[in-house]
């Protein structure tokens, strides 16, 4: 039984960990406080092209969209979207979300249940194997 329990912990532990580390590397807190903030149209001012090898070393070409919109207070900001493919144009308008303290934190990425609960659904699930597991232990020990 005290081998189950000691588990138990040591697998909700990592799998805390593991959702903490996805959230930061996804960069959850920063899209979490833009969406929560406002939103505003932005304007395509550039594309910048960018050539990358993947892990097979294939060519792949990626485009990131700089934006620029104007705030509520009428600051005006200019960001490059590296999260996500925007297929625009120079001159074209897109919808970004930001915060207010920090717009220049901008996204473009609109929100979406999986972005939004990642670190929820890993540390959840996570858990729940973990108890499932940890029954099974202490049921087998």
């Amino acid at each position: 039984m005290v081998i189950a329990a000691v588990y138990f912990v040591i697998a909700v532990s990592a799998a805390v960990s593991l959702a903490r580390s996805l959230d930061r590397q996804t960069e959850g807190p920063r899209l979490r406080a833009a969406w929560a903030g406002r939103t505003a149209e932005a304007r395509c001012t550039g594309v910048r092209t960018e050539e990358a090898q993947d892990a097979e070393g294939v060519l792949i070409t990626q485009s990131h969209a700089i934006l620029e919109f104007l705030t509520e207070a009428g600051r005006t900001v200019s960001f490059e979207e590296r999260r996500r493919q925007l297929d625009v144009a120079e001159g074209d308008f897109v919808t970004v979300y930001y915060a207010e303290d920090t717009p220049e934190g901008a996204t473009a990425q609109a929100p979406g249940f999986g972005t939004r609960r990642a670190r929820e659904l890993v540390a959840g699930l996570g858990c729940a194997f973990a108890l499932v597991t940890a029954a099974v232990l202490a049921d087998v020990l």
